[in-house]
């Protein structure tokens, strides 16, 4: 089998799984609700933004352990983190269960994320990087809609039978041992010594708003759906497919995408959220709805793989697993306090309606579109001719 062939498998293979991150335990919040019924709604919704907690501490860390570990084995532990943390509910049904393995399981998910990235920047050469994040953003997206999907069904036979959905990470465990070369850690280094670049703090903190813009379709769309069209979920989950189908789409063809827009891509992304918020505003329909759906789906797996492809770019490449680690916790800081700053944005301009948060989204990565355009001039591209 040949080298690029075994990367992209394993590249799948981990994405896969980290779209369990993605899944968590959304199928299944409502019959959890019924079943632990003296634990508030706050508590339980909880349980799915619980592995954050140490999701972050475990990006943060990679810099670190990748002077210890080889990335392979780093991936592995990650792995069998998810497998183990999210199949022991299956057996042990008490709510600490729950509650414990949940916050562990984003340790794992906390080292396997910036692992790819660093795995394609030591593999690839940069002209070749942007096709396998593409995959990566694939592999995330399929991995979501199948776990969602297979959870949800096995869960028919009872809550507990939706945590076998977890055993897919030992089934990536098994591919990324088949697939990925051994690599020795990056030995003589210290994490201290991993200087960043400052365009990689930048990348970070513009990964923290658009994360926090585009979190705006997801948290609002169901909403909107039943409050200004009256309609039910069968549109929000059509909303929802046409959202995750685009952004499957773009992973698979970014290569091509990136080598047409080149510096522009980045602000494409904003762009194309902005239009799709503007689409929302304008025309109150189900056509306007499933574009819109599908111009975010754009933007975010456009900024996704973009993002992470610069980030490789700007950070030497045994500071590439600790820059990555740092775009991916800023961006899911965003991600956190979205419902809270763009619900209080909102109530500042009029009241906290998904029309407003929509019209702040729309202010928001429009302007965000246009910084990118300027900052694109200045610095974007300069360090890698393909992007010329």
């Amino acid at each position: 089998m040949k080298k690029e062939t075994r990367l992209t498998i394993g590249i799948l293979a981990i994405a896969f799984s980290f779209g369990l991150n993605i899944t968590g335990i959304i199928p299944v919040l409502g019959m959890i609700s019924e079943k632990y019924t003296q634990y508030s709604t706050g508590v339980i919704q909880l349980m799915q933004t619980l592995p954050y907690a140490l999701l972050m501490l475990g990006a943060l860390m990679v810099g670190w352990l990748t002077t210890k570990f080889s990335k392979k084995k780093i991936v592995l532990a990650g792995l069998a983190i998810i497998g183990i943390c999210g199949v022991i509910p299956f057996f042990l049904e008490q709510f600490m269960a729950l509650l414990i393995t949940r916050l562990l399981i984003g340790y794992g998910f906390g080292i396997v994320g910036p692992m790819v990235a660093a795995i394609i920047a030591e593999t690839m050469e940069p002209e070749n990087r942007t096709k396998y994040l593409g995959l990566h953003v694939v592999g995330m997206g399929t991995g979501a809609m199948v776990c969602n999907i297979l959870g949800a069904n096995l869960a028919k036979n009872g809550l507990h039978y939706f945590y076998l959905v977890y055993l897919a990470a030992f089934i990536s465990i098994v591919i990324v041992m088949s697939t990925l070369e051994e690599t020795p850690p990056a030995s003589g280094i210290k994490a201290t010594d991993m200087k960043l670049d400052t365009m990689v703090y930048v990348l970070a903190f513009v990964s923290f708003l658009h994360t926090m813009f585009i979190n705006v379709y997801s948290t609002n769309i169901s909403m909107y759906l039943s409050q200004n069209m009256r309609e039910n979920t069968g549109a929000a989950g059509a909303a929802t497919a046409v959202n995750a189908a685009l952004a499957m789409l773009v992973g698979i063809f970014f290569s091509q995408i990136s080598g047409i827009l080149k510096r522009a891509t980045l602000p494409f992304s904003f762009f194309a959220a902005a239009i799709g918020y503007a689409v929302l505003l304008l025309l109150p329909s189900m056509p306007g709805v499933l574009l819109a759906s599908a111009l975010c789906g754009v933007s975010l797996s456009c900024f996704t793989a973009m993002g992470s492809y610069l980030v490789t770019i700007y950070a030497k490449p045994e500071a590439v697993a600790k820059a990555s680690g740092l775009f991916s916790v800023i961006g899911s800081i965003g991600g956190l306090i979205a419902p809270v700053s763009m619900g209080s944005a909102a109530a500042v301009i009029g009241a906290n309606t998904p029309m407003h948060q929509f019209a702040i989204a729309f202010s928001g990565m429009l302007i965000m579109g246009v910084l990118m355009i300027i900052l694109a001039g200045i610095r974007f591209g300069e360090k890698n001719t393909e992007m010329e």
